[in-house]
């Protein structure tokens, strides 16, 4: 575990200067400052400063416009923390980790004081005061994504009071160029809930929130209860703490009447598969004028399975049982690839994989709580290896959520991709200049996959033809194979159906 972070030696002169100084002027003292341009600095001295000002004799509509200092000083320095939030993996490292939950909390902090003055009828700009509060529920919400924790309390109240506050409210003629239209951000944010982004690597998340952004007006909130294509719909109640509820899985209280809303995102998976379909017949992203993510034929591959979620709400198909059993997991395809090439892959066994408990499993997957282990390790997306302490099965993989409640914990949910695997080099015929790759041969999985495939990191299929050579028994196997259909794609590896066309044994 890495050390507990230190507070920055700036908060402690800050605290300094409002004793002496009075807390209002300690904190504009410090808001006229330039940023430090370091999140993990930044963020506790925000959280600090705010705090002071919380403290501070102002009159309401002047703390409003300090608020506005508040917001930029905020969105900027969340621009700076997210993309080292996102080249992070889970469960992020301590000081990252503080500044996130930091920040997040100032991001909420000015929402709520965005809120007080919309509710006291104090705010100059009603409006643009609405929009510059669901910026911030926005960015909270994505700082929580990034490090995998649940939203802060009060989250999903705060989005609804805004919304509420945006709709009762007279509205200008006509938007302000550059200023956030409260609303829109709520469908963007619903879009994003409804996405699962517990599921996202980082990189994904942000394609599909380049996506959202553009296309957030097509998600349908409406008052009146749906009639039709109820899988697709999930009901918000404004007085509440909670995100959207699937419509089929819990019925919404009728005797809440209008604090009930509904909402869906199957118009905006409509608009999804059209501009799919568009590019897929040959048309360009650039051309199309479309975000600029779906040029990325992986990102592209990605939007189709959202598109579905978004069409209709997911649904188990396999019963989960109950587990407490200690298992070994070795994460990464480097890592997998190296131990499965050593002859005696179980002598390392121990000292290269972390401690898991296995929470519960069904027919085609498990989740599991790490017991303990380094920070950075995993993401959705990511192959990994699993074995129990009194197996001999090694089981190949793929990790589909992953949730980190508080520092250093972090629980995943993983999908079975096969029993075993070998560890294979390949070389593509096909490409030039040849090269050799490393590749995970992937047995037949029963019931779900009838063909072995092939398993190689993101970006190293550089062709269809290919020579492939890996142990099988105390000899090695060589032989000439094809890549067939693309069964699985994520931002670590890709996995390929294998036809072996013909092999060749000899004893190594």
């Amino acid at each position: 575990m890495s050390a507990a972070p230190t507070a920055p030696p700036e908060l402690d002169a800050l605290l300094q200067n409002a004793r002496s100084d009075g807390p209002l002027q300690a904190v504009l003292d410090w808001l006229a400052r330039p940023t430090s341009g370091d999140p993990e600095r930044e963020a506790p001295l925000l959280a600090g400063c705010l705090a002071l000002f919380a403290q501070a004799d102002l009159e309401a509509q002047a703390r409003v416009r300090v608020l506005d200092i508040f917001h930029d000083r905020a969105l900027s320095c969340s621009i700076a923390l997210k993309p080292e939030l996102a080249a992070s993996a889970l469960p992020v490292p301590d000081a990252l980790r503080t500044a996130a939950d930091s920040l997040g909390g100032v991001l909420m902090q000015v929402a709520h004081g965005y809120l007080d003055a919309l509710r006291g009828r104090i705010a100059h700009k009603p409006s643009r005061t609405a929009g510059h509060a669901m910026l911030c529920v926005l960015d909270a919400y994505a700082l929580a994504t990034l490090i995998a924790a649940d939203l802060p309390a009060g989250f999903w109240a705060t989005a609804h009071a805004l919304l509420m506050h945006t709709r009762t409210m007279a509205m200008p003629a006509t938007q302000v160029a550059g200023s956030a239209d409260a609303e829109q951000l709520y469908r963007e944010l619903i879009a994003l809930a409804l996405a699962q982004p517990l599921h996202l690597a980082p990189a994904d998340f942000f394609n599909i929130a380049d996506y959202v952004r553009s296309y957030s007006g097509a998600v349908q909130i409406q008052v009146n209860a749906p009639h039709r294509d109820l899988d697709s719909w999930f009901w918000l109640d404004d007085e509440s703490d909670c995100g959207p509820v699937p419509l089929l899985r819990a019925p919404s209280d009728a005797e809440r009447g209008s604090h009930v809303l509904y909402c869906s995102c199957q118009r905006l998976g409509q608009v999804l598969a059209h501009h799919l379909d568009l590019i897929d017949e040959g048309g360009s992203a650039a051309d199309l004028y479309l975000p600029g993510c779906l040029g990325q034929v992986r990102t592209r591959r990605l939007l189709r399975r959202l598109q579905a979620r978004w069409m209709a709400m997911p649904r188990r198909q396999f019963a989960r049982r109950e587990r407490g059993m200690a298992v070994r997991m070795l994460i990464g395809f480097d890592a997998i690839w190296q131990l499965l090439d050593r002859r005696d892959p179980a002598a390392e066994w121990g000292n290269q994989t972390t401690g898991w408990t296995l929470l519960n499993d069904s027919a085609n997957g498990f989740a599991l709580r790490m017991d303990s282990g380094p920070t950075g390790l995993i993401r959705p997306g990511m192959p990994v290896l699993i074995k129990g302490s009194s197996s001999r099965t090694w089981m190949i993989c793929v990790v589909r959520w992953a949730r980190s409640a508080s520092a250093g914990a972090v629980d995943v949910g993983v999908e079975l991709l096969s029993h075993g695997a070998q560890a294979a080099t390949v070389v593509f015929s096909d490409a030039e200049p040849r090269a050799t790759v490393h590749a995970l041969r992937l047995p037949p999985l029963p019931r779900q996959r009838a063909h072995p495939a092939l398993m190689l990191a993101s970006g190293e299929a550089r062709g269809r033809e290919l020579l492939i050579a890996h142990m099988s028994g105390p000899g090695c196997r060589l032989g000439e194979a094809r890549l067939s259909d693309l069964d699985l794609q994520t931002q670590a590896f890709e996995l390929y159906e294998l036809d072996e066309l013909s092999a060749a044994s000899g004893r190594s």
